[in-house]
């Protein structure tokens, strides 16, 4: 059975210090206008395994997604999916466009046994400047840390058009408000230009619920140049009290090849 809804995609990132949201920056780099954040159009496509599997699936569920073409403010956009024997395809279009494809599965990898480091958060205006040496594979990334509060998740889930009952209300977290501290974490102990959310893989293990702490912790796992890019490759847990929430490889490229042609 295929599932399709349609939505109209809106940015929530143009007052972001990622000026790729910008529509006059990225209209310098060949697109159309400033980029919806892969992490939104990552939620548009986290709502079909919700809606299927609900909180069963936010507690144990797996989805991955990667990000083929731009979503821009405004544009009507699809989002499909199809039963693939005990899973789910997914799809995500625009203006006639594949912009983003995945999977997700009712239940995913068990927990990590082996937690990642914990190191300090730099301070915002001492930050390196992302590159190779700032981002060495191996490095241990400064540890980022808040609360989650029911009025940011409903903040979040209107903006991404999803729907707050499948969250209690938004007394739970759902999977894309947790995949943006990944965007986070990154963003927080690294300086970057324009940049762009590649993929990701999620695997949940239990629910966050309002008022609880929140520890997302980041190591480098690879960082190469492709096609011109610099990207960078994270493994990511996130914790609350030591119980994991989720873990994640998360892909980005922190440089790409029109900002270093422009250059």
């Amino acid at each position: 059975m295929t599932t399709t809804r349609t939505l109209i995609a809106f940015n929530t990132a143009t007052a972001s210090e990622n000026k790729i949201h910008d529509d006059t920056v990225a209209s310098r780099f060949g697109f159309t206008g400033g980029l919806v954040p892969g992490v939104d159009v990552f939620a548009y496509l986290a709502h079909e395994p919700m809606a299927a599997w609900g909180k069963d699936w936010l507690a144990d569920g797996f989805m991955q997604a990667r990000f083929r073409n731009p979503v821009y403010d405004g544009d009507p956009t699809t989002v499909t999916s199809a039963a693939d024997g005990d899973g789910l395809t997914l799809a995500c279009s625009a203006r006639g466009l594949a912009c983003a494809e995945g999977s997700a599965r009712r239940r995913g990898a068990a927990a990590p046994t082996a937690l990642l480091g914990v190191a300090d958060m730099p301070a915002m205006e001492t930050r390196p400047k992302a590159s190779m040496d700032s981002l060495k594979v191996g490095s241990t990334l400064g540890t980022l840390r808040e609360t989650y509060t029911r009025e940011a998740g409903l903040e979040h889930i209107e903006a991404v058009r999803d729907d707050a009952a499948l969250y209690d209300g938004g007394r739970i977290a759902n999977a894309a408000w947790l995949l943006r501290r990944a965007n986070y974490v990154l963003a927080d102990n690294v300086k970057l230009g324009p940049w762009i959310h590649v993929e990701s893989a999620i695997n949940m293990h239990s629910l966050l619920m309002d008022g609880e702490p929140l520890e997302v912790r980041a190591v480098v796992v690879d960082n190469v140049e492709t096609k011109g890019h610099l990207m960078v490759t994270l493994d990511v847990q996130m914790l609350t009290g030591g119980r994991h929430i989720m873990s994640c490889r998360h892909l980005a490229i922190y440089e790409p090849r029109q900002v270093r042609e422009t250059r």
